[in-house]
């Protein structure tokens, strides 16, 4: 009988168990496009269900800059964040030196080992000989144009200093970097040499840049929305809108001009307090290893207009996006200027030749 009885208590705790899920939040703070479509949040949430019996809440919060991933680490404000390559080992944050971030165990990551070698080997997501974060797409702060104002693509940059093209084209506000980086690639300086404050700082070159921030019709925040895009003839940007154009009639496209084009690699990576909360790390992880999927790496591509990380993305893609991609080219990405990493000199000075263009936009004086 009391063998009938303590099976009997398992089994009901084992019901319970399985009645009644457990509830867990996991926080995100994340760029807007990659969570903002339905597919990647309702997929995952099903998969925690399936594999943890554990019914996800998902707190997003969305970032306007990387300025905002550390003071959320430090203060235990998320568990999940996704940033750009030149911010892990930037001296302002040093995320995995000062132990902000979680080491990965890659063995919870399989999906790992699709991710493009060169990605899979960066230095910037390894620190004494651990990895801390997983690629997870990657694009251009590029040239966009609508095609049907232009009978061929633009060729370079300095289309944007055209007379005709001014109040015609929009521009990131808060790019300042590169926005520099364009300016000084339209002005014919090397990759090595568009972040060297010292040498772009001249008269010259400020002038070139208060031109840009003024013949801008707009500036957008974050990232570029169709309705910025809307009745403008060019923009600088992630491209991220291409796709909704399309859905709107409009066809934009993003160009390679001739000087260069720099770019970003956008990653996860996860809170170090993680390592105190097992459960929930399981759950980071698998969401590590979902963002490496097919399905989302398709959802890269067709909801946030971006390139995908993966070599076996191209099983769920049209020929004509595996060729518009350029995926079968494994030279293709590294025509792209990736951004550096900025000391403290070149950084603050980048940004004060930024602002002062922004704050001489709407003065007839260039000076």
């Amino acid at each position: 009988m009391k063998f009938l009885f303590y099976y009997g208590l398992i089994f009901a705790i084992v019901s319970c168990n399985i009645l009644f899920a457990e509830e867990l939040t996991l926080r995100m703070l994340v760029w807007e496009p990659y969570l903002s479509g339905e597919l990647p949040r309702q997929s995952f949430k099903k998969m925690v269900k399936e594999k943890f019996n554990v019914d996800l809440k998902l707190d997003i919060q969305y970032v306007s800059s990387d300025d905002e991933y550390f003071p959320a680490l430090r203060d235990d404000k998320t568990d999940v964040i996704v940033l750009s390559h030149s911010t892990p080992k930037d001296e302002r944050y040093q995320l995995m030196r000062l132990k902000l971030a979680l080491p990965l165990n890659l063995k919870t990551i399989p999906d790992y080992k699709y991710v493009f070698s060169d990605l899979r080997e960066a230095d910037y997501c390894r620190h004494n000989g651990n990895v801390y974060c997983v690629p997870t797409a990657r694009g251009p702060y590029g040239l966009i144009y609508n095609t049907k104002e232009f009978n061929k693509p633009p060729t370079s940059w300095n289309i944007l200093w055209d007379p005709k093209y001014k109040g015609k084209y929009i521009l990131g506000r808060d790019q300042y970097e590169q926005n520099v980086y364009l300016t000084a690639l339209a002005m014919g300086y090397s990759k090595e040499k568009m972040y060297d404050y010292k040498t772009l700082n001249t008269p010259k070159f400020q002038e070139k840049l208060i031109q840009l921030a003024r013949n801008a019709h707009s500036m957008w925040v974050g990232v570029e929305k169709p309705d910025d895009l809307t009745g403008m003839f060019l923009a600088c940007g992630w491209g991220v809108a291409i796709p909704q154009m399309r859905e709107r009639g409009e066809i934009w496209e993003m160009v390679r001009t001739r000087e260069g084009t720099t770019a970003w690699m956008d990653n996860f990576m996860l809170s170090a307090l993680l390592e105190k909360r097992p459960r929930l790390r399981k759950i980071a992880e698998l969401w590590l290893n979902y963002t490496l999927t097919n399905e989302y790496q398709k959802y890269i591509v067709r909801h946030m207009g971006a390139e995908p990380v993966t070599t076996r993305v191209k099983e769920v893609l049209t020929p004509k996006e595996i060729e518009f991609l350029n995926l079968d080219d494994p030279d293709f990405a590294s025509r792209y200027i990736l951004w550096p990493t900025l000391d403290k000199r070149d950084r603050k000075g980048l940004k004060r030749l930024w602002d002062k263009a922004i704050g001489l936009r709407h003065n007839p004086s260039t000076r």
